[in-house]
């Protein structure tokens, strides 16, 4: 027994899912405190090994990977498309699932665990080896496929150094794992957030579409014939594959949808104050109606939390953190407008800034508006007025100019028009003036927790301030400035299922046409939109970048259908105006009352100070991360040419 323990990682638990189970209430997470011979003497004991397992997964947690496209930035960071995509190479990891595959068979035999109970945490165990080896094929291309521990090969033989597959045996391979775990496991658990049978087709239906649109879409970013990983198939894929696994998707995404064991929450909500309301709430805690598979942080520790506060705005986060990740005005345009808040059809998003509705022109420097360029800009009465018309999720997930967020209004803001008609852009203090027994500030409001803009205690051309308007709220904490917020991370939510399911269909012109529209439909229904769109790609892919911003997912999207923008200056997903841009609200005093214009803009502080341009260059390699320790472990590395 111990022979076995002593493989098998006992890190610190940090998944929600066991805080029921009194084994683990008892142990207060630390499997040091237990002998190996009662871990592996009980079904606690092997849970809590399985426990140890899931905490190792990639993609459990937040990140910022969107920053690296169109729709995201680092507040105060020179615009960059620097991306790639998660991956994990850990033999470790691997191993550790072998040896518990090998405990439960042990366990079995001697009668700890009956046949059923063994054969769902076997299940499990082909699941979780399945997303360590998706998170490795994405990242890396074909991977050294490993079935089981290699205990029995001598340490110093070359038997240990077991060769990369080509890409397309990894995908099949973890294609079939999670049809393998899906076979095994249980249609529920007694824990809510362990994978179960349709978390594994879930699973199978993400990695089956991303094999597809890798396959379909090679020839955008085709790594060069020299290298020898190329040669070998390490690093390919071709378009003749694409079909085999759209079909996969199709039928793997198909049963999790007829299950019915997986919903939206909030569907077909009674008007826009209640989309916004449940979507708001969907990011606050776990929902198991909608979550497929993710992490909760709530169980009542005060050290546990997901690491996003930073994200918050200016105004209402502490800290060097504040306001480190902010939305481009490229996403804010991108989210669809209601026709009205009771037709509520789709209608262009596009914020309209100028009376003329020409929205083409964009200023290298804010400072260059003039006095007289003011009567070409459209007035709003209130600094929202832009967007309480918009899509539900932005409402819920973006903090926009005059939203309210924990009590405070966001009132962005970077300068005003004086009553006698003069402006100022960037003002050099932020004096307060007085309308119609209201005071009114270039930055929004009074003091040092105003606008990102701007902050008192600093020189207003350094980089402290923010380049955007828009900050990010989805997954924050609603109730506080807490610095362990313990809201949760969906790794896997019900509508991707429904947008793969969409995908899949129109792309390959397989599965049913109707049900797909359908599928489309019903992501945009919870956002309060009453119409139904067809089913194009241009839609379906719509519904990927508003649905799971700031969720890591358009990252994965443009990654797997090799739509980085190229050294061509174009994305064949995000269109031709490459630039990261911002939006400059100004209260103008000059009229009867008080009203606000919105200023189209390249980031003031990258295109001076920095020097940034717009170019940015993805290029076909890339896409793959080098193999770590390729020399040690005998492996053919990516991206070197033959003749090297």
């Amino acid at each position: 027994m111990k022979k076995i323990f002593k493989y098998i990682l006992v890190a610190g638990l940090s998944l929600g899912l066991m805080s029921c189970d009194k084994f683990f209430d008892s142990m207060e997470g630390d499997l040091s405190k237990v002998s190996a011979e009662d871990l592996l003497a009980s079904n606690s004991g092997l849970l809590g090994l399985l426990a140890n397992l899931y905490s190792n997964l990639p993609d459990m947690g937040v990140s910022t990977a969107d920053q690296g496209t169109l729709y995201a930035n680092g507040s105060r960071s020179t615009p960059s498309y620097a991306n790639g995509t998660s991956g994990t190479w850990s033999y470790g990891t691997i191993r550790s699932i072998h040896k518990f595959m090998e405990a439960v068979e042990s366990a079995q035999k001697a009668g700890t665990l009956d046949e059923n109970t063994a054969k769902g945490y076997l299940g499990e165990a082909h699941f979780l080896r399945a997303c360590m080896y998706f998170a490795g094929v994405r990242a890396y291309g074909g991977m050294p496929l490993l079935d089981r521990a290699l205990d029995d090969v001598p340490i110093d033989s070359e038997d240990l150094y077991i060769p990369r597959s080509t890409e397309k045996d990894s995908w099949d391979w973890v294609i079939n794992e999670f049809q393998v775990a899906a076979d095994m496991m249980p249609a529920s658990q007694s824990q809510p957030m362990r994978a179960n049978k349709y978390t594994a087709l879930a699973m199978k239906a993400r990695a089956a579409l991303w094999a597809a649109s890798l396959s379909k879409y090679w020839n955008r970013a085709a790594l060069d014939n020299g290298y020898a990983a190329v040669q070998q198939k390490l690093t390919y894929m071709q378009a003749s594959y694409a079909d085999a696994y759209y079909q996969d998707a199709i039928d793997a995404s198909k049963q999790v949808i007829e299950s019915g064991k997986y919903g939206l929450v909030g569907a077909n909500p009674a008007n826009v104050d209640a989309a916004v309301g449940s979507l708001i709430d969907l990011f606050q805690s776990y929902d198991v109606h909608e979550g497929i598979f993710g992490r909760s942080y709530n169980n009542g520790t005060t050290t546990s939390g997901n690491g996003n506060q930073g994200w918050g705005p200016n105004q209402v986060v502490t800290g060097y953190l504040q306001g480190t990740y902010s939305v481009t005005l490229n996403l804010a345009d991108a989210y669809d407008n209601y026709s009205d808040l009771n037709e509520r059809k789709r209608v262009s998003g596009q914020i309209q800034t100028l009376v003329s509705g020409d929205e083409s022109s964009y200023l290298t420097d804010e400072r260059q508006l003039t006095a007289d360029m003011l009567p070409n800009y459209k007035r709003y009465n209130t600094v929202d007025e832009p967007f309480k018309i918009k899509d539900a999720r932005f409402q819920a997930w973006v903090c926009y100019p005059g939203t309210s967020f924990r009590g405070v209004t966001i009132n962005n803001q970077a300068g005003m028009v004086m009553p006698d008609g003069t402006l100022a852009v960037y003002p050099g203090n932020n004096t307060g003036v007085e309308k119609n027994g209201v005071e009114y500030y270039p930055y929004g409001g009074p003091g040092d927790q105003n606008s990102m803009f701007y902050k008192l205690d600093k020189d207003i051309n350094d980089s402290n301030r923010s380049f955007y308007c828009f900050q990010i709220r989805k997954g924050l904490d609603e109730t506080g400035n807490n610095p362990n917020p313990q809201t949760p991370w969906y790794n896997m939510r019900y509508s991707e299922i429904l947008l793969t399911y969409a995908e899949a269909v129109v792309e390959s012109g397989k599965g049913d046409k109707g049900l797909a529209k359908k599928c489309l439909n019903e992501v945009r229904h919870r956002a309060g939109f009453k119409d139904d769109i067809e089913l194009t790609l241009e839609n379906v892919l719509h519904e990927w970048k508003c649905e799971f911003a700031f969720e890591n997912q358009w990252s994965h999207v443009l990654h797997r259908r090799r739509a980085f923008i190229t050294s061509s200056g174009s994305s064949m997903e995000e269109g031709p105006l490459v630039r990261k841009l911002t939006l400059i609200p100004i209260v103008d005093l000059s009229g009867a009352e008080a009203q606000y214009i919105f200023v189209r803009c390249y980031p003031y502080n990258a295109t001076q100070k920095q020097g940034y341009n717009g170019s940015f260059d993805y290029k076909a390699n890339d896409y793959y991360s080098q193999i770590p320790n390729y020399a040690k472990n005998h492996l053919v590395p990516n991206n070197l040419n033959v003749a090297n």
